[in-house]
């Protein structure tokens, strides 16, 4: 029997916080998605799985229809609040976690902090706690602020900072859980990039982050997707692929 449908805004400590789930009966996955991108972002992905999973998306607090808060919060908090929201809404538990971007922090931090919640993890193009001084390393100053620049809206919502410390901190062997991590292996080129931006370079150092990140569990299973960051957005069937060969594990 599939759990009931969600949808609704609930009380996490201060703030509230939206949350949609429906389908199954099945597994329940839940989508992380990056930084300043609300539930809409997986939805279409979580509809295409949900004959064969409880599929639940969310708005973490600063995007959607959730709270506003001030100062922006980091990745320890996030993590958190999952757990609670999970906890006061009554999600189904363990849970596929599936993380995009920053929204990987999130995920892979959950499985550290909470492995009773944590059935899987996909890491989709996800973030990397060393990625910024890696990338630096190729970079004139003038890259450099191009670099952050790119990056100057995260603020608004996420200590982006914080967040890389605390992603580190908690970075290493996960649980033993499966894995998968998907990686894009096109470089998104903005108009706003210098002639001699060095994106080749950038890409190489990208994916071996990712290699990283497939390291964290001895069985992982990593995926190259033909695409740029947002790869469930370019190729949503990979990524619904690659969720269905996860869920055949549960």
């Amino acid at each position: 029997m599939a759990p009931s449908e969600i949808d609704g805004i609930f009380a996490v400590g201060d703030y509230e916080i939206y949350l949609s789930c429906g389908g199954g009966p099945g597994p329940t996955v839940v989508f992380e998605a990056a930084v300043g991108e609300d539930h809409t972002n997986w939805s279409a992905i979580a509809e295409l799985i949900r004959d064969r999973a409880y599929a639940c998306v969310y708005d973490r607090i600063g995007v959607g229809r959730s709270s506003k808060p001030k100062p922006a919060m980091a990745a320890n908090d996030h993590v958190a609040q999952l757990h609670e929201l999970m906890e006061v809404a009554g999600v189904p538990r363990p849970v596929v976690l599936v993380g995009h971007s920053y929204g990987g922090f999130v995920a892979f931090m959950a499985a550290v902090a909470h492995p009773e919640d944590v059935a899987a993890l996909i890491l989709v193009d996800a973030s990397h706690p060393s990625q910024d001084g890696r990338i630096e390393a190729v970079m004139t100053d003038a890259h450099i602020a191009t670099f952050h620049g790119h990056l100057a809206e995260v603020g608004t919502v996420v200590d982006w900072n914080a967040s890389s410390r605390q992603a580190a901190a908690a970075y290493g062997p996960l649980p033993d859980i499966p894995l998968a991590v998907i990686s894009a292996t096109r470089f998104d080129r903005s108009d706003d990039d210098p002639p001699d931006y060095p994106h080749d370079a950038i890409q190489r150092i990208w994916l071996e982050l990712q290699d990283e990140h497939a390291r964290l569990r001895p069985d992982a299973r990593h995926v190259m997707a033909p695409t740029g960051h947002y790869v469930h957005v370019e190729d949503p069937d990979l990524v619904v692929d690659e969720i269905i060969r996860i869920l055949q594990k549960l």
